[in-house]
């Protein structure tokens, strides 16, 4: 009886071993969809181009974003402020390494898993639920890219903290 409680009981617990594992695959197919950009309305433009509202932050010195001041910073667009509009352009350096894509604009990267912190233990009920807390970096950060002068970006030089909760499905773990 002894022997047939440890064996269900070690697989109980080496089951319970990929859970982790489980956990970050089903979070990085949520957060991972979608990249880090900066774009316009149209992003098919030529540039320089005029924008009709001005974006600055309160100080009235940086754009309100911190990709494009990262862009602006480290030399790769250039935003100029207007009495009536402002305009922005790209750089020959930035031409060069070509940062402008049509379709999304500038994408410096997307997020990824760094760590799985710390979950709950799904009850005992029809439907598994947990809520999972973990670190999230950025991933797939071009070669242009100077991370100093984009680190005001979140996730670009430190992991940021989230938090998700996961369905269980018959397919495995889902984000909800």
């Amino acid at each position: 009886m002894r022997k047939i409680l440890f064996a269900v009981s070690l697989a109980s617990l080496l089951a319970g071993c990929g859970e982790k594992g489980d956990f970050e695959k089903a979070i990085n197919a949520k957060i991972g969809q979608t990249k880090t950009c900066y774009s316009l309305n149209n992003n098919n433009v030529s540039f320089p181009i005029k924008l009709s509202k001005p974006r600055f932050d309160e100080t009235g010195t940086g754009t309100g974003s911190v990709i494009l001041d990262g862009l602006v910073e480290q030399g790769l667009m250039a935003f100029v402020k207007g009495w009536d509009n402002n305009t922005l352009g790209i750089t020959e350096e930035g031409k060069q390494a070509k940062i402008w894509a049509a379709k999304e604009g500038v994408c410096i990267g997307r997020r990824v898993v760094d760590e799985v912190k710390e979950w709950t233990v799904p009850g005992n009920g029809n439907q598994k639920v947990v809520r999972v807390t973990y670190t999230w970096k950025l991933t797939d950060v071009p070669s242009w890219v100077d991370k100093s002068a984009f680190s005001g970006v979140k996730g670009m030089n430190e992991p940021v903290d989230g938090a998700m909760n996961l369905v269980k499905t018959s397919n495995g773990w889902k984000a909800n």
